[in-house]
């Protein structure tokens, strides 16, 4: 209940219409997308993966973040995550789903542990499934996704592998091992000389194959003996292709996604 006390007073402190009341701790749904049985449901949720993995996963929606004097929406979510005094800890340890329902804006906000568990893997995977349903209208859909996924990473996290963390090249800080994803000579080695080694074998045998062969330079010599009888000849035209290109509008596009880091935050924020 404090940890976004603070929000809702910046809330009421900043919008210049009456902010609705907020009881929870995880959830704050100000642009009114859920019922209040779906807002408990994410809520309970939320609340068993503080009390299992020490983290805390928010949801905050409002109807449109440029009310509160920001012209960008991961620097509003981000204002909204420091001036709350959100997460758990000295490093403020937690994860952040910020919406502006009238733009369809949203912003994703990791800190401290957040960088930890939820790698460049993790997240695509969590936007990609959440904003499919966002896309839709479908609010709790994403929502629920976005606590699954959350869930889902922190439990990975927890068994000491990172989702994602060997393919994508994150950091891992249980590693003891000396992880270096750049290429060493060895590596360039093999990937150059054996393809190239190939290369000139296949080469060498062709041009050996070559030795009895010479140059054609007249249409009679690729023409079988008494098989070819020409009286005639005419053209027709026995049908049309037609190719057609679909140009996308800008309403198709569905929005992007932009990648922030620094100030003990990182994240992502884009379109829906």
């Amino acid at each position: 209940m404090k940890r976004l006390f603070g929000l809702f007073l910046l809330l009421c402190l900043t919008l210049t219409v009456p902010v609705a009341a907020f009881e929870g701790a995880y959830v704050l749904d100000d642009a009114g997308t859920l019922s209040d049985e779906q807002a408990q449901t994410l809520e309970n949720q939320a609340a068993a993966m503080a009390e299992t993995y020490n983290f805390p996963v928010y949801i905050v929606t409002v109807n449109d973040f440029t009310d509160y004097g920001f012209d960008d929406v991961y620097e509003c979510a981000v204002a909204f995550y420091e001036e709350s005094e959100l997460g758990f800890g000295d490093a403020h340890d937690g994860e952040l789903l910020f919406m502006s329902m009238s733009n369809r804006k949203y912003a994703l906000v990791y800190t401290g542990y957040g960088d930890t568990a939820f790698t460049e893997g993790g997240r695509d995977r969590l936007e990609s499934d959440m904003l499919d349903c966002f896309r839709d209208n479908d609010w709790y859909g994403g929502f629920k996704e976005y606590m699954d996924w959350s869930e889902y990473l922190l439990s990975e996290a927890a068994s000491g592998t990172p989702y994602g963390w060997e393919e994508y090249g994150d950091y891992h800080p249980d590693d003891d091992s000396d992880y270096d994803d750049e290429p060493d000579i060895f590596d360039w080695a093999l990937a150059i000389g054996i393809p190239a080694a190939i290369t000139i074998v296949i080469a060498l045998v062709l041009i050996g194959q070559m030795d009895s062969v010479h140059e054609a330079t007249q249409a009679k010599e690729y023409v079988v003996p008494h098989t070819l009888n020409i009286r005639t000849k005419s053209d027709r035209f026995t049908h049309v292709t037609e190719s057609r290109v679909k140009v996308e509008s800008d309403h198709d596009s569905g929005g992007g996604s932009s990648h922030h880091s620094g100030g003990g935050h990182s994240g992502r924020s884009g379109g829906f």
